[in-house]
């Protein structure tokens, strides 16, 4: 009776033990055919990281401004935390019903322009700019410049799968992407004085334009023609010394070529972030060290927060978060190359655009390579509803990665 006993206690063992492994192998079949777990980490470990920084940035003046050090980061990751929820709800939204409906495509074309008005009726005025919204009931503000740059990336992959290789090829389906682009950041400039916002939402269309042609030429001359203009600025701006006179733009270049002219003005943001990057060389002074975030450099959690990251954790801390923001976008380039249809192709594109312009042209202003302009870093810059919309712009690109993984299952 003992050895059956036994022998019974031992098939249950094995009965438990069988099913703990069969549980344990679909779930690790869920997390690893479900969605991109290192593009998930990859995104965690940025907002964990930007938390960080933004309290390490921001501690001095929140104190000094507010009473509590951590005033901005509280903030900061209540944000996150409603972004996390929303790109986990993203991904489970059905996105069939924007690519074949016709309609869809031109009521979020048109609810990304109609946004915006809002800043007359809501809008509040910070840091001289009338760019954000208050929500009522809340207390918390948004900026509509944000929820823009999210459906035109919708609106013109449904509209550029729709138009077919061959339109989108042409002059003229180009010209209509372009048109509609071009409509919305003139609006978004118009409306709210952000000129950087109004340029990405730009390039993103011209990105997505050129990734759903087969012809690449004019792309060829249309970026020359534009380095060309740029040249023709510069030049102008540096051979004629009353050419800044009553235009804030270009006494920004002007700034940028001569920043010693005006080192207490308008260089002055630049300056002090090169003066933090010098500061840290290759190690770094320390985590929470930094000596020009202290009432020296200008709004140091936002915009400029690369060149507290440079002082504090140097080049080496510098050029690690580099390599996994090239991590974040290598992963949405796979998500794409694998993608289920054209329209999921084009909204990956057109994600993988927007982080990529915004983080090249926040690290570019902060080292001095192009002039001062209002670019956050992705992930790691202060603001609420940058995090917001990068979340859910996120959950689409697992969105589309999920539904290419279930379509390969089913194969």
């Amino acid at each position: 009776m003992a050895a059956n006993r036994n022998t019974k206690q031992n098939k249950t063992g094995e009965v438990i033990k069988g099913n703990f492994k069969n549980a344990a192998a679909n779930l690790s079949d869920y997390v690893e055919t479900d969605v991109d777990m290192n593009l998930v980490f990859i995104v965690l470990f940025l907002l964990g990281f930007g938390l960080l920084m933004v309290y390490s940035a921001s501690s001095y003046v929140a104190f000094r401004d507010f009473g509590n050090s951590a005033y901005f980061f509280k903030k900061q990751i209540t944000a996150d935390l409603l972004g996390i929820v929303a790109m986990i709800v993203t991904v489970f939204v059905p996105l069939k019903w924007v690519e074949k409906n016709k309609s869809t495509k031109y009521l979020i074309a048109a609810l990304a322009n109609v946004v915006l008005f809002l800043v007359i009726p809501f809008g509040i005025e910070s840091h001289g700019a009338r760019r954000w919204i208050q929500i009522p009931g809340i207390g918390g503000s948004l900026q509509p410049a944000e929820i823009t740059k999210l459906l035109m990336i919708v609106f013109l992959a449904a509209m550029i799968n729709s138009m077919g290789n061959a339109y989108i090829s042409s002059w003229k389906g180009f010209l209509f992407c372009m048109a509609m682009a071009s409509f919305s950041s003139f609006l978004l400039y118009a409306l709210t004085d952000n000129l950087s916002s109004a340029l990405i939402v730009f390039m993103i269309a011209f990105v997505m334009c050129f990734v759903a042609s087969q012809d690449f030429k004019k792309y060829i001359l249309l970026v020359a023609l534009g380095l060309a203009a740029a040249a023709g600025v510069v030049a102008y701006v540096e051979s004629n010394s009353s050419a800044t006179e009553g235009s804030f733009r270009l006494t920004r270049v002007s700034s940028w070529l001569h920043p010693e002219n005006s080192a207490e003005t308008s260089a002055h943001q630049m300056l002090q972030g090169l003066y933090a990057i010098g500061n840290g060389g290759w190690f770094g002074r320390g985590l929470g060290q930094s000596v020009q975030k202290v009432s020296v450099l200008p709004e140091p959690q936002n915009d400029m927060i690369f060149a507290v990251i440079c002082e504090e954790l140097g080049i080496v801390g510098a050029i690690s978060l580099m390599i996994m923001f090239i991590l974040l976008i290598y992963r949405m380039l796979l998500i794409a190359k694998n993608a289920r249809d054209r329209f999921s192709f084009l909204l990956v594109s057109g994600v993988m655009a927007h982080f990529a312009i915004q983080i090249i042209l926040n690290i570019a202003v902060v080292t001095g390579s192009i002039p001062n302009t209002g670019v956050s870093l992705p992930f790691i810059s202060y603001g609420g509803s940058s995090a917001l919309f990068l979340l859910i712009e996120v959950g689409l690109v697992l969105n589309v990665d999920r539904a290419s993984r279930a379509e390969s299952r089913e194969r």
